[in-house]
């Protein structure tokens, strides 16, 4: 048997046989978490949108190849 196998095979075993925790989680922190983290995602999408073309050109920069110099410049 594999390792990776045993490995998933103790972490299902272990999320099915969970036991009792005796927590308690407040209503209100679903709705604590969704208005921190929703309008910095919406504005993390916002700044992609309006910087794509800048974004796309770095990126394209990246990989592009170098051209050499010795074959850019003429000796006239």
């Amino acid at each position: 048997m594999s390792l990776k196998i045993l490995l998933a095979s103790i972490v299902l075993i272990n999320f099915i046989f969970i036991p009792h925790a005796y927590a308690y989680i407040d209503p209100n922190t679903g709705g604590f978490f969704f208005q921190t983290v929703a309008p910095f995602v919406y504005g993390l999408l916002g700044v992609i949108v309006v910087f794509w073309k800048r974004i796309v050109g770095f990126v394209k920069g990246l990989f592009r190849q170098k051209k050499d110099v010795k074959n850019s410049t003429k000796d006239t």
